[in-house]
């Protein structure tokens, strides 16, 4: 039985929320589809495969996990980013996502023009593009004639702070940031909340994924701090071992007595008395 502390901060989840987005949108393409077909106002939209968490392949040095990762009927792809920070959702995070999601699905003797399009689709918590708008859209152009480039790369940011509710789009918002089933106005949304909060079982199920997710966080954290604390030592010893051989070389110039306190310090780009100092211990 899970703690009271837990079933409170189960009750308190959004879809916008990390670890309430990938319970509820975990194998369930209608939900994906539903969402989809809202944003990009295409109500011929069939989600054939989709995927929480969606792992591709190294790209550089840095590998990449999607939010939500979908492909339709067409072999068009799909990336869905929950994002409540501002600083998640910058325009080259999605230029990367982008072309990363292009690396995954281009295989060896694709031709260009087969490439498929691809969607980034970014639901921030915040308007980051500070219009007051639903929805951006967000595609190349050639700046001369203003016309569309064409290249088949999308990438769209929903406003999650978005207020107008007479819209399909922006009762999606509403539900985003919504706590309760009963206050939520799209029904799938609404269906898949009532099922992780309001029955025994799926109450039981969010409370074990909060408490995975929680245990996950500060495992990563304390391999962070491992991490960077071998770094530190490294650095520190790298930085030691400078310094006393500066040190021994210092000394062993002054033994010699070829060269004055003075040249030393000028090829040593130290100070005199840095020199006179060493000098003393010898």
């Amino acid at each position: 039985m899970a703690s009271e502390e837990i079933r409170k901060i189960v009750m308190g989840l959004r879809p916008i929320d990390d670890d309430f987005m990938k319970v509820i949108f975990q194998n369930n393409n209608p939900l994906v589809e539903y969402i989809l077909r809202i944003i990009l106002n295409k109500n011929d939209l069939y989600v054939e495969k989709s995927e929480t968490q969606y792992e591709l392949e190294i790209f550089g040095s840095r590998k990449l996990f999607l939010d939500v990762f979908a492909k339709d009927s067409t072999g068009k792809c799909y990336d869905i980013e929950i994002q409540r920070a501002d600083a998640g959702a910058v325009p080259r995070r999605a230029r990367y996502h982008s072309a990363a999601l292009d690396v995954d699905n281009v295989r060896h003797g694709t031709e260009f023009n087969q490439i498929t399009d691809s969607y980034i689709i970014f639901i921030t918590e915040n308007d980051v593009m500070k219009g007051n708008l639903p929805k951006y859209i967000v595609e190349r152009v050639v700046l001369e004639t203003n016309e569309l480039f064409r290249d088949g790369a999308h990438i769209i940011y929903v406003n999650g702070a978005y207020s107008d509710i007479e819209t399909e789009i922006g009762k999606l918002i509403h539900d985003f940031v919504c706590k309760s089933a009963e206050d939520m106005l799209c029904q799938p949304l609404a269906d898949i909340t009532y099922k992780y909060k309001n029955t025994l079982e799926g109450v039981d199920y969010m409370c074990k994924a909060v408490e995975e997710y929680g245990l996950q966080q500060r495992n990563e954290g304390i391999q962070q701090g491992i991490q960077q604390g071998i770094q530190q030592g490294i650095q520190q010893g790298v930085q030691k071992g400078v310094q006393q051989g500066i040190l021994e070389t210092i000394k062993k110039l002054i033994k010699k007595g070829k060269l004055s306190y003075e040249e030393i310090a000028e090829n040593l780009d130290m100070t005199v008395d840095e020199v006179r100092k060493v000098a003393t211990q010898i």
